[in-house]
């Protein structure tokens, strides 16, 4: 049960999540297109993509910090991995429910930008350097906001029902 729980799940809750982006992809490709009154490219092309960009070659900067720009991909991927697995999909509670779990998804939300950030600094050109810093300035007018917000209609939701635990997303998604 164990195994199940704690090692399948999640695997199977990724991989659903990958693939039914990529088709949410490749539905808003098509629809866009249309939009547009051309074909557009087939449902599948996200996943074409996809794979040709996996067997690309990694080109690392002459003048970069070598692990902590490959670094910073891989904790985007991992990151929003595990804001999924705290997630209540579908009806199915989450994998990693606990109280609190609302703090840690909001705390989670800033690592990927974070991660971008450390990735551009890393890369050792100045031009990624000035986009760094504009992904930090954006990162201090969004995220402080989004968790200010969470929290207080958490708060609010803990008033109104005292017995609901309100920073649980499991609680409040029932």
């Amino acid at each position: 049960m164990f195994i199940l729980r704690f090692v399948v799940a999640p695997i199977i809750a990724i991989l659903g999540a990958i693939f039914v982006g990529l088709i949410i992809m490749g539905i808003d490709r098509i629809l866009a297109a249309r939009m547009q009154s051309r074909v557009g490219p087939p449902l599948r092309q996200p996943f074409w993509d996809v794979k040709k960009l996996m067997i690309k070659e990694n080109i690392i900067p002459e003048n970069a910090i070598s692990w902590l720009f490959n670094a910073a991909p891989v904790i985007c991927l991992a990151v929003v991995s595990t804001i999924l697995l705290y997630l209540p999909l579908a009806g199915f509670s989450p994998i990693l429910a606990a109280h609190g779990d609302l703090i840690v998804v909001v705390y989670l939300l800033i690592l990927p930008a974070l991660a971008k950030v450390i990735g551009g600094f890393a890369s050792g050109s100045p031009f990624a350097s000035v986009g760094a810093q504009r992904e930090m300035v954006m990162m201090m007018s969004y995220e402080f906001p989004l968790a200010i917000i969470a929290v207080s209609v958490a708060w609010l939701l803990s008033k109104v029902h005292p017995s609901l635990d309100a920073f649980s997303l499991q609680a409040i998604a029932t």
